[in-house]
């Protein structure tokens, strides 16, 4: 990963140099209520570039931006001016329709709060992006149960969210935002809502699905725990990147 190396360095290593960039960012700019006497300016020409396979959180205090990042990596919100590449496609390119279908394609969203259909089970909420997709019905449930079989969730499939423990629901949701084999997943204080045995489950879940699929997360998070689990730490102040450091995992990888 490469982040404004004016700033900071990292992954000097040739084979990590190698690496697939999935998300470049470069001179990001967000501003809300923009020419008018409240402007916010709540991204500052952020730069920000992160190899395929990456656990990344992002830290910083209330207000600094991060959400806002986020929301800018995931197409929630429209950036005022810079450049954001997902799996080498310009964002900037693409029409809104052809951004909805590349959302749900190419990125994972997973919530503090789960966001699950309360009136779906289970099976239900983790095979809808398939059927919006237009995969058949039959072929859509089969992934679904085989994706929450091994999240752990098989004796679960057809429980409605309620019927579900936080940790449960918050499975569910990370099965949701695997389905489609995304090039990203971002996840918005992902345990933030569940107790600290539940969190360590979640992430070590996270961990697993990193290094055995090599999916690239990107996690905004208040914990310093949490941020820990990760292979960097990216910090934030004022809408920009302020630092990036190695997490211990990563610390602890040998040489590649």
């Amino acid at each position: 990963m490469i982040v404004n190396e004016e700033i900071v360095s990292v992954n000097k290593n040739q084979g990590e140099k190698n690496q697939k960039s999935i998300l470049v960012i470069a001179d990001l700019h967000k501003r809300y209520d923009e020419g008018k006497p409240k402007e916010v300016h709540a991204l500052r020409g952020l730069d920000l570039t992160v190899q395929k396979g990456d656990m990344m959180a992002i830290m910083g205090p209330s207000g600094c931006g991060k959400t806002t990042l986020l929301n800018m990596i995931g197409h929630l919100d429209k950036r005022s001016s810079g450049k954001i590449s997902i799996d080498g496609m310009d964002t900037a390119t693409l029409s809104d329709s052809q951004m909805t279908a590349f959302r749900r394609d190419n990125i994972g969203f997973i919530f503090q709060l789960f966001n699950l259909f309360p009136f779906l089970s289970a099976v239900e909420n983790v095979e809808t992006p398939l059927l919006l997709r237009g995969v058949k019905a039959g072929v859509a449930r089969e992934q679904a149960k085989m994706l929450l079989r091994e999240l752990g969730m098989g004796d679960r499939l057809y429980h409605l969210p309620s019927e579900l423990s936080g940790g449960q629901q918050q499975r569910v949701a990370v099965a949701r935002a695997l389905i489609n084999q995304p090039a990203i997943l971002l996840g918005d204080e992902p345990t933030g809502d569940l107790d600290s045995t539940t969190s360590a489950d979640v992430m070590a879940l996270f961990r697993r699905i990193n290094k055995i699929n090599k999916q690239t997360l990107v996690l905004v998070t208040h914990n310093r725990w949490i941020a820990e689990q990760c292979d960097y730490i990216v910090h934030m102040t004022d809408g920009r990147v302020s630092s990036i450091e190695q997490g211990p995992f990563k610390k602890e990888e040998p040489p590649k």
